[in-house]
């Protein structure tokens, strides 16, 4: 059993029965004290198992009722066995007073074991919207739409659905596990390299800012890009939360040509000291470390002012959940894109569609231009 939400702790005070540490039983009656987020509105999530044993003989759907401070907050039927993952916003009034008492009720329950019993419950939260299942749901729904609109304003005359597959085939292929550069695990879609190379031919930046390193096969291939164009003095800036670059940085482009920071993409002092050394240059920017929702988001605000007119930010990953090929993952970089530019990237940001002329890419709708 476990509390969602943050660092917060759930203490039981009533109906719950003996279990293991990741699910318990419970009485048709049961209850819990939560210390709620600060962060408002607030959202009740529920994670339980409707048992067999419960709608063998019941005669109709059931219903869970949950009060929050003796207020009612959520109301949800149910009429077969299987996980259960629901969620609702809290009223305002109930939240007055801390901390505060939850308790769930249902209408069904059996006798075993000498104990009536209901529900198998997993965890219990207050937080946030967006850290609830189901914003997380809805944002995938969002990430689904927004690729099948990248689709659309390809106009390869190719169909969707064919587009579709080949990207999960090509996705699927075991190639991912030996794909190196000068010797550098690199994970990169070679079609994408390709045209990354024709990004940096007619940009000529003064610094490529990289996020997510790994073990620095695409920091590299950067590197090498710079050296094939010409560009001398122009710089590879890559950061990841953790150093696996130890073969990487023997080689001489890399000690030509590359900086590594270590730290999280979107730790302000790097962030600052990045803004700070780019000013006033050519600058693109890739993002490939966290592909979580909020992280993509939280980078694209923190880096697109580094981005010189007419280069580019780069996505990267946007079909994982835009496909989706890993939709277990929930939004991702698709979905930050999309509440991107709805926020407003979209006024000074395009997003360019003559780079997915190759079809299988990994930056789907993610191939942002500077105005």
């Amino acid at each position: 059993m476990r509390a969602s939400g943050g660092a917060q702790q759930a203490r039981i005070t009533g109906g719950i029965y003996a279990g293991t540490s990741d699910w318990l039983w419970t009485g048709p009656q049961f209850a819990f004290r939560l210390d709620p987020p600060s962060i408002k509105p607030v959202y009740l999530e529920l994670e339980f198992t409707i048992p067999d044993e419960l709608m063998a003989d019941a005669k109709g759907p059931g219903t869970l009722i949950a009060r929050v401070n003796e207020v009612e907050a959520m109301r949800h039927s149910f009429d077969k066995p299987g996980p259960q993952l629901v969620s609702a916003q809290v009223p305002a009034e109930a939240l007055r007073h801390l901390p505060v008492e939850v308790s769930v009720s249902t209408d069904l329950h059996f006798e075993a074991d000498g104990k009536t019993k209901s529900l198998i419950f997993v965890s219990i939260g207050l937080k946030p919207y967006e850290q609830t299942a189901a914003f997380g749901k809805a944002q995938l729904e969002v990430a689904q739409t927004a690729y099948q609109e990248v689709l659309k304003q390809r106009d390869l005359k190719f169909p969707i659905e064919r587009q579709k597959e080949l990207m999960r085939l090509f996705h699927e292929l075991p190639i991912w596990e030996s794909l190196t550069f000068h010797g550098v695990r690199i994970i990169k879609n070679p079609l994408d390299l390709w045209m990354l190379q024709q990004i940096a031919w007619e940009v000529k930046p003064d610094y490529i800012v990289e996020t997510g390193t790994w073990q620095g096969g695409s920091a590299l291939w950067w590197a090498q890009t710079l050296d094939g164009a010409g560009l001398e003095n122009s710089r590879v800036l890559t950061v990841d939360i953790q150093n696996l670059t130890a073969a990487a940085s023997k080689q001489a482009l890399w000690r030509k040509y590359v900086t590594f920071s270590l730290g999280s993409s979107t730790d302000p002092k790097i962030v600052a000291a990045t803004l700070e050394r780019v000013k006033g240059k050519r600058v693109i920017v890739n993002l490939d470390s966290d592909h979580s929702m909020p992280h993509v988001l939280e980078e694209l605000k923190m880096y697109a002012p580094m981005v010189s007119k007419g280069s580019y930010i780069l996505v990267e990953d946007t079909h994982l959940d835009g496909v989706p090929t890993h939709p277990e993952q929930g939004p991702g970089p698709m979905a930050a894109v999309r509440q991107f530019l709805k926020e407003g990237g979209s006024n000074d940001f395009e997003q360019d569609f003559s780079r997915e002329a190759l079809v299988m890419t990994s930056y789907p709708g993610g191939w942002l231009r500077r105005k």
